[in-house]
């Protein structure tokens, strides 16, 4: 639930010290929305209704950006072992994984 990326890597933010921080660009959830702008990524966990009880949300949309920005056109197993320290309560991978696909395919826009 406390994924960021950092330097553009996955890192759980509740084990890092903020010394170790400095001077790094940090990426939060928050950020992938800019005034009325959402990040495709963002739309598409909507769409697909990939959130049910919203905890591990932030986690795994950041953890699935970091997925897709290592691999621009993933494949299931790829996505699957990019968010495997992510867990979901509610049991919504599934979705996750179609919002990620649909993210790849360009949809969401």
């Amino acid at each position: 639930a406390c994924t960021v990326l950092v330097a553009g890597k996955p890192v759980n933010s509740c084990l890092m010290l903020a010394f170790d921080a400095v001077g790094q660009p940090i990426t939060t959830v928050e950020s992938l929305s800019q005034g009325g702008e959402v990040h495709p990524l963002v739309q598409n966990f909507a769409h697909c209704d990939a959130m049910q009880c919203g905890y591990c949300t932030p986690g795994m949309v950041m953890a699935s950006l970091a997925c897709l920005q290592k691999h621009p056109q993933p494949s299931r197993e790829q996505v699957q072992h990019e968010l495997s320290g992510n867990l979901c309560r509610c049991g919504t991978y599934g979705r996750i994984l179609q919002a990620v696909e649909r993210t790849a395919q360009g949809g969401g826009k």
